[in-house]
C-alpha cells in the first residue's frame, strides 16, 4: 500500500511512518519541511494548515491508497489555529480523498472530542471527525487519551516532574487519564491501514488502565526507579490565575482551555474500555509502569536541577556582591586583602571590583546563562580558594567552612560547565 502520513514529523506521525514502513507499506511523510534524513521521493513538503480547499489536496493525494492524519496542536498561537488545522484542512482533505477514491483514512483525534464540546480543541477535532464519518470512505477515527513517547515533549516534561521531591499541579488526584505507549498506538494505525476487513468507525485507543495524573507520575517514577515524592493538588482558583498567566507565555502548557479539559476529565470522559485496542493488537498493551526506564532518571532530574542550580548560583553571587560592599565591615575586608599582599591604596578598588564582578556573574546567570560563564566561575572560585589557602590558611579550620564549602561548590560548577550546551 502507498500511504501518506500528515504531520509526519510529530511524535505520533513519525512513529506511524516508521511502523508502516516496517510493515511493508510505501509510507510517505508530509510536513512543512522535509527532514534531512528523508529523501525527496519519500516526502511531500506542504503546509497542511493553509490547505483548506479540496483542490489544494488533489495533486498531493493522487496515487495514494490510504491517508493517516496526525496533524494536531495543543494550543493556538492565532485565534483560528484550532479551526484551521483541526477542522478546515482535514475536511478539505477528506473531500479530496472521496473524489480521488482514496478509500482508507485514519484520523487521529482525542477522547472528549465532539462538535459541541466545551473547548476549541475538542470542538475542532469533533467537527472534523463528524465530517469524515459522514463520507463514503473506509475510515476510522482513533481517540487516544494521553500518549507516551520517549522523545515526546510532554513525556519528557512529565518524567522531569516525576523526579521532583514535591510538586503541586491542578486536578492532580481527580483528573483521569489512560496513557498508551506511542509504539502501541503506531501499531494500531498499521493494523487499521492494512486491515482487509471492515474497520471500526471510532476507536478509543487507550492504555490498559486508567489513573490520576498523580498516579501516572508515580508509574513513571517507578519505571525510572526514582525516589518517592509528594504530589499536591493546586487549588482551582489559584490554578485559574496561573493558567491565565502561563497562557501568555509562548511555551506555556497550562492555559484556561487545557485547565478546563483537565476539569472535565474528572468524570472519566478521558478514559475508555481498553479491550478493543488489545483485541486489535492481539497482545497485552504496555503498562504505564514500564514506560520509563532507570537510564532516563538522570536526564529527568537534570531537567529541573540545572535550572535550580543556575538560580541558586545566581542568588549566591548577587548576595555575595551585596554583602561584600554594603554589609560586611570594609576594615575587616581590607585586613584580609593586606594579608594577601594587596597594597593599602589598592584595597578599596579591588574590593569594589570583586563586588562588581560577583554582581555581574549573578546577573548574567539570571539573564543570559551560557556555558563559558560556568568556566569563568570555576576559574574565579578556584582562584579565590588557592589564594586564600596560601595567604589565609586559617579559614580551612573555620567552623562555618568558608573554604571547605568551596570544594562541593567547585564540583557543582564543573558539573554545570560540562553539562551545559
Amino acid at each position: 500500500m502507498k500511504v501518506l502520513i500528515l504531520g509526519a514529523t510529530g511524535l505520533i506521525g513519525s512513529h506511524a511512518l516508521q511502523a508502516l514502513r516496517l510493515a511493508g507499506c510505501t509510507a510517505v511523510g508530509l510536513s512543512r519541511r522535509r527532514p534531512a534524513d528523508e529523501s525527496p521521493a519519500a516526502w511531500r513538503e506542504a503546509d497542511a494548515g493553509c490547505m483548506v480547499a479540496e483542490q489544494d489536496w488533489l495533486p498531493l493525494l493522487a496515487g495514494f491508497d490510504a491517508v493517516v492524519n496526525c496533524v494536531g496542536i495543543l494550543r493556538e498561537t492565532r485565534d483560528d489555529d484550532f479551526d484551521r488545522l483541526h477542522r478546515a484542512a482535514p475536511v478539505a482533505m477528506f473531500a479530496a480523498c472521496e473524489r480521488l477514491g482514496v478509500r482508507r483514512v485514519v484520523q487521529l483525534s482525542a477522547l472528549g472530542s465532539h462538535p459541541d464540546a466545551a473547548t476549541g480543541y475538542w470542538r475542532s477535532k469533533g467537527m472534523a471527525d463528524a465530517d469524515l464519518l459522514a463520507r463514503d470512505l473506509d475510515a476510522t477515527v482513533i481517540r487516544p487519551s494521553l500518549v507516551y513517547g520517549e522523545h515526546g515533549a510532554s513525556s519528557i516534561a512529565l518524567r522531569m516532574l516525576a523526579t521532583l521531591p514535591i510538586l503541586t499541579m491542578p486536578m492532580a488526584h481527580r483528573a483521569r487519564v489512560q496513557p498508551i505507549h506511542v509504539d502501541d498506538l503506531a501499531e494500531v494505525i498499521v493494523r487499521l491501514v492494512m486491515a482487509e476487513r471492515a474497520i471500526p468507525g471510532v476507536l478509543a485507543v487507550v492504555g490498559p488502565r486508567a489513573t490520576s495524573l498523580a498516579g501516572y507520575l508515580a508509574d513513571l517514577r517507578r519505571g525510572m526507579q526514582a525516589a518517592p515524592a509528594l504530589v499536591l493538588a493546586l487549588p482551582m482558583p489559584l490554578a485559574r490565575v496561573v493558567a491565565h498567566i502561563t497562557a501568555r507565555m509562548p511555551s506555556g502548557v497550562l492555559t484556561p482551555e487545557s485547565l478546563l479539559m483537565l476539569e472535565q476529565s474528572a468524570d472519566g470522559s478521558n478514559t475508555a474500555d481498553a479491550h478493543p485496542t488489545g483485541a486489535l493488537l492481539g497482545r497485552p498493551l504496555r503498562d504505564p509502569a514500564r514506560f520509563a526506564r532507570p537510564s532516563q532518571r538522570a536526564a529527568a532530574v537534570w531537567g529541573w536541577a540545572g535550572t535550580a542550580l543556575t538560580l541558586a548560583m545566581a542568588a549566591l553571587w548577587l548576595c555575595t556582591a551585596f554583602v561584600s560592599w554594603f554589609v560586611w565591615p570594609h576594615a575587616e575586608s581590607r585586613a584580609w586583602l593586606a594579608a594577601c599582599g594587596v597594597p593599602p591604596d589598592a584595597q578599596e578598588a579591588l574590593l569594589l571590583a570583586a563586588s562588581v564582578t560577583d554582581a555581574a556573574i549573578g546577573t548574567l546567570l539570571l539573564l543570559r546563562p551560557r556555558r563559558w560563564l560556568w568556566a569563568a566561575q570555576l576559574a574565579l572560585v578556584g582562584g579565590y580558594t588557592a589564594v586564600m589557602s596560601y595567604c589565609l590558611p586559617q579559614f580551612w579550620l573555620h567552623p562555618f567552612g568558608p573554604l571547605s564549602k568551596n570544594l562541593p561548590l567547585l564540583a557543582l560548577i564543573l558539573l554545570m560547565w560540562r553539562g551545559s550546551k
